[in-house]
Protein backbone atom coordinates (compact mmCIF):
# COMPACT_ATOMS: atom_id res chain seq x y z
CA UNK A 1 0.00 0.00 0.00
CA UNK A 2 1.03 3.73 -0.80
CA UNK A 3 2.78 5.06 2.35
CA UNK A 4 0.75 8.27 4.01
CA UNK A 5 1.78 10.93 6.62
CA UNK A 6 -0.74 11.79 9.87
CA UNK A 7 -2.42 14.97 9.09
CA UNK A 8 -1.92 17.76 11.57
CA UNK A 9 -3.64 17.50 14.76
CA UNK A 10 -4.76 21.39 15.21
CA UNK A 11 -6.21 21.10 11.26
CA UNK A 12 -10.05 19.98 11.30
CA UNK A 13 -9.88 19.32 7.43
CA UNK A 14 -7.29 17.41 7.99
CA UNK A 15 -8.58 15.15 10.73
CA UNK A 16 -11.62 14.46 9.66
CA UNK A 17 -10.35 13.53 6.18
CA UNK A 18 -7.57 11.35 8.00
CA UNK A 19 -11.00 9.66 9.69
CA UNK A 20 -13.09 9.44 6.44
CA UNK A 21 -10.10 8.13 4.45
CA UNK A 22 -9.27 5.52 7.03
CA UNK A 23 -12.74 4.22 7.29
CA UNK A 24 -13.43 4.37 3.32
CA UNK A 25 -10.32 1.73 2.99
CA UNK A 26 -11.63 -0.33 6.10
CA UNK A 27 -14.85 -0.73 4.02
CA UNK A 28 -12.87 -2.13 1.06
CA UNK A 29 -10.92 -4.33 2.65
CA UNK A 30 -13.88 -5.66 4.24
CA UNK A 31 -15.62 -6.00 0.87
CA UNK A 32 -12.11 -7.60 -0.64
CA UNK A 33 -11.62 -9.94 2.23
CA UNK A 34 -14.91 -11.27 1.46
CA UNK A 35 -14.85 -11.27 -2.09
CA UNK A 36 -11.54 -13.32 -1.41
CA UNK A 37 -12.18 -15.54 0.45
CA UNK A 38 -14.97 -16.43 -1.42
CA UNK A 39 -12.97 -16.69 -4.14
CA UNK A 40 -10.58 -19.52 -2.03
CA UNK A 41 -13.82 -21.63 -1.35
CA UNK A 42 -14.21 -21.90 -4.25
CA UNK A 43 -11.32 -22.79 -5.99
CA UNK A 44 -11.05 -25.03 -3.24
CA UNK A 45 -14.18 -26.79 -3.52
CA UNK A 46 -14.88 -26.81 -7.49
CA UNK A 47 -11.19 -27.65 -8.58
CA UNK A 48 -9.89 -30.84 -8.48
CA UNK A 49 -6.60 -30.34 -10.18
CA UNK A 50 -3.75 -32.85 -9.07
CA UNK A 51 0.60 -32.77 -10.06
CA UNK A 52 1.51 -29.28 -11.10
CA UNK A 53 -1.67 -27.86 -11.26
CA UNK A 54 -2.30 -27.99 -8.06
CA UNK A 55 1.07 -26.89 -6.84
CA UNK A 56 0.51 -23.85 -8.41
CA UNK A 57 -3.24 -23.48 -7.35
CA UNK A 58 -1.85 -23.80 -3.56
CA UNK A 59 1.10 -20.88 -4.68
CA UNK A 60 -1.41 -18.41 -5.91
CA UNK A 61 -3.79 -19.17 -2.90
CA UNK A 62 -1.31 -18.59 -0.51
CA UNK A 63 -0.01 -15.64 -2.25
CA UNK A 64 -3.47 -13.98 -1.94
CA UNK A 65 -3.85 -14.96 1.76
CA UNK A 66 -0.71 -12.97 2.09
CA UNK A 67 -2.01 -10.39 -0.07
CA UNK A 68 -5.02 -10.33 2.82
CA UNK A 69 -2.86 -10.34 5.60
CA UNK A 70 -0.51 -7.22 4.61
CA UNK A 71 -3.41 -5.16 4.03
CA UNK A 72 -5.05 -5.57 7.33
CA UNK A 73 -1.84 -5.10 8.82
CA UNK A 74 -1.30 -1.90 6.87
CA UNK A 75 -4.74 -0.78 7.81
CA UNK A 76 -4.48 -2.07 11.56
CA UNK A 77 -0.99 -0.13 12.14
CA UNK A 78 -2.13 3.03 10.35
CA UNK A 79 -5.38 3.32 12.08
CA UNK A 80 -3.83 2.68 15.63
CA UNK A 81 -1.02 5.64 14.66
CA UNK A 82 -4.09 7.44 14.00
CA UNK A 83 -6.35 6.77 17.00
CA UNK A 84 -2.94 8.24 19.19
CA UNK A 85 -1.90 10.57 16.66
CA UNK A 86 -5.56 12.59 16.58
CA UNK A 87 -7.19 14.02 19.76
CA UNK A 88 -10.37 12.61 20.49
CA UNK A 89 -12.25 15.76 19.88
CA UNK A 90 -12.75 17.22 16.40
CA UNK A 91 -11.07 20.77 17.02
CA UNK A 92 -13.66 23.28 16.12
CA UNK A 93 -14.45 24.76 12.86
CA UNK A 94 -13.81 28.54 13.98
CA UNK A 95 -11.34 27.86 17.03
CA UNK A 96 -7.67 29.32 16.64
CA UNK A 97 -5.38 26.22 16.98
CA UNK A 98 -3.32 26.27 20.11
CA UNK A 99 0.51 27.73 19.71
CA UNK A 100 3.12 25.36 19.84
CA UNK A 101 6.58 26.12 21.59
CA UNK A 102 9.00 26.93 18.93
CA UNK A 103 12.43 25.13 19.00
CA UNK A 104 13.50 28.74 17.17
CA UNK A 105 16.27 30.89 18.87
CA UNK A 106 16.08 34.23 18.57
CA UNK A 107 19.37 36.70 18.69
Amino acid sequence: MKRRSLPDPDSRTQVLRARRKHTEQVVLAIVFTVIELWAIVAVIVLLDARGVLAVAVALVLSASLIALWDTWRTLLMFGRALRSWLPDEVPAADAEPPRRPSNLVRL
